[in-house]
């Protein structure tokens, strides 16, 4: 979590960070002033996180922090929850680790029950993701990546479609496998978390630099997926 903030901070010496971020800004009718500030506040708070214990009030701060900018968002550009990349969804995950975190911290360890839901939060991502941009809200920018693979003969809905279906059963599997299949199917995941963003990345390299950190968001979801996996 300390790294994800870190690595959004440090964004904003890349001019496209600073050209999404001034464009959405401006179109909230926000000063671009702001975003400067915003990201010196969560160097601070990468800061804080990476030196301290958890803390109550720090987790209620970070989500705090991250339900106001996914609402403000979501309200502002609903289309971004249903982003094939994870804009906004993924903080659903983000989320979800802050607050295993905290109970882990409560609890002194790791309970049945918090294993339960470490599992149910990393099925969640395959879920959302695989049904809303996938299936649901299919976007050109996804679509127009299947010829640029090299995929000619296959529509790309279908393609994109089809890939949505796996990812779904994966989630599906990841909650009702248990011993060795789970433990393949999650290692599995953990490589696609890794190896994904790494092709992606290659088409539509501005991924790695913009200011929702799609990429960026790949990093606690798959230290909980290796976690979920281990136990």
């Amino acid at each position: 979590m300390a790294l994800v903030w870190l690595l959004t901070a440090l964004g904003v010496g890349h001019p496209y960070y600073r050209q999404v971020g001034a464009s959405y800004l401006t179109a909230l009718g926000l000063p671009t002033w702001l975003m400067p500030l915003t990201c010196a506040l969560e160097l601070v708070l990468g800061i804080v996180v990476w030196s301290l214990r958890p803390r109550r009030w720090l987790t209620l701060l970070q989500v705090g922090m991250i339900l106001t900018f996914t609402l403000v968002l979501a309200v502002h550009e609903p289309l971004l929850l249903a982003s094939p990349f994870g804009m906004l969804s993924k903080n659903l995950q983000i989320l979800a680790v802050l607050l295993l975190i905290d109970r882990v911290q409560r609890e002194g360890g790791w309970s049945d029950e918090t294993r339960r839901w470490l599992r149910i939060a990393m099925a969640l991502v395959w879920l959302t993701e695989g049904l809303f941009p996938k299936l649901l809200f299919q976007q050109q920018i996804e679509l127009s990546m299947v010829p640029r693979i090299g995929i000619v003969s296959i529509s790309p809905r279908v393609m994109v479609g089809a890939l949505g279906v796996c990812q779904i059963a994966s989630g599906i599997l990841a909650l009702v496998l248990t011993g060795a299949p789970r433990r393949l199917l999650l290692s599995a995941q953990v490589l696609a978390l890794i190896v994904l963003p790494l092709l992606v990345g290659l088409l539509e390299p501005s991924l790695y630099v913009h200011p929702f950190g799609p990429f960026l968001k790949n990093l606690p979801i798959l230290v909980g997926t290796w976690l979920a996996r281990r136990m």
